[in-house]
């Protein structure tokens, strides 16, 4: 029995893992959920049940994108770690401002796997997590298998893709919680104090721009009030991917242009090679206070750094005319940190674990 868990339920790497088991082999499947869900023959348990307990201490193999359920993990069991994206950022071991963090569990023994894009990235990875980097495997995400497919954009969102020129996806890191404080600007705002709502607007209707943004499900109710009176405005609501039982990666392969700022869904966005661009008004604040795992940021970002509103539009303008803008820095980071660029990492991570063809 393999035992799966994400967050949200029901998405990221262990998602996409499920679907390739389900599709290719005849393994029990149990997905230990915050909420179970009416979907159809999948079984779940309710997190912190007694017979999610019961599911987890019989699995023989446990997944997860977050390292839950490893406190409670035998060594006999094996324990897959997908993650939830490559670093950029410092996290856990790798931070120096002296922020509190909960230390990673980590494993020495052979029935436990982590899994990275490239080798930068598995070093990266071992810093972060003090991990043996023996126990960390190059076989890229499986999220990222679904980018070199038709993607489910059109039927998420209930838009006709071929309506606009140009799909813009806007999506930052998460700024602030009970748990983590990264900053105080207001992603909403596409982090520029001197955002103009109506100048936005114009803008997008003029160069017939959908212009998508997904925020972490904290921030959406602010992000709901701004953005509702918007023309060519869209918010990913993460309620709405629950419902159809998708995420992030089956809408992001039907994107033209990725606008973030310290957020690692660039790194699988490379894949494409579709132009990226970088709202980074705070970096300096951001690099004193947080810091990143890889230096110097301007060389791991292939695509325009802007810090003013009007330099975001103008950037946007280029990206959007200009096919070759940044290109060649795309192809260089993407060599580095995806070793494998095609939809075979579920596979890769299946026979990693599991050693069948």
């Amino acid at each position: 029995m393999i035992v799966f868990d994400s967050a949200p339920d029901f998405s990221g790497n262990s998602m996409a893992l499920f679907d390739f088991i389900k599709e290719t082999e005849d393994k029990e499947c149990v997905w230990i959920v915050d909420e179970p869900a009416d979907v159809p023959h999948v079984k779940q348990e309710k997190r912190h049940s007694l017979r999610a307990l019961f599911r987890i201490l019989r699995a023989g193999t446990i997944v997860s994108t977050h390292g839950r359920m490893a406190e409670i993990r035998v060594s006999r069991q094996r324990y897959v770690n997908l993650w939830h994206g490559m670093p950029l950022k410092a996290m856990a071991y790798t931070e120096t401002n002296g922020r509190e963090f909960k230390p990673p569990v980590s494993f020495d023994d052979e029935n436990y796997y982590l899994i990275a894009t490239s080798t930068i990235m598995k070093n990266a990875l071992a810093a972060c997590f003090n991990q043996d980097a023996r126990r960390i495997h190059i076989t890229g995400q499986p999220r990222n298998d679904k980018l070199f497919r038709s993607g489910r954009l059109s039927e998420i969102l209930a838009v006709n893709p071929d309506s606009y020129r140009t799909i813009i996806l806007f999506a930052p890191t998460f700024r602030s919680s009970e748990f983590i404080d990264d900053g105080n600007l207001i992603s909403h705002h596409l982090n520029f104090h001197d955002f103009d709502a109506d100048k936005f607007s114009r803008f997008l209707q003029e160069n017939d721009i959908l212009f998508l943004v997904k925020f972490h499900p904290l921030e959406e109710d602010e992000a709901r009030k701004f953005f509702k009176k918007m023309d060519n405005v869209l918010l990913i609501e993460s309620d709405e991917l629950a419902r159809r039982h998708a995420d992030l990666y089956d809408i992001l392969g039907g994107v033209d242009v990725l606008v973030t700022d310290y957020s690692s869904v660039y790194f699988d966005f490379l894949l494409l090679d579709r132009p990226i661009v970088f709202a980074v008004p705070d970096l300096e604040e951001y690099r004193r206070t947080r810091g990143f795992v890889l230096e110097p940021f301007e060389f791991w970002t292939p695509g325009p750094k802007v810090r003013t509103f009007s330099e975001f539009l103008a950037e946007l303008e280029r990206c959007i005319s200009d096919e070759n803008y940044y290109r060649d820095e795309r192809r260089m980071i993407n060599e580095l940190v995806n070793q494998y660029q095609d939809d075979r990492s579920s596979e890769r991570v299946y026979k990693l674990v599991w050693g069948e063809d």
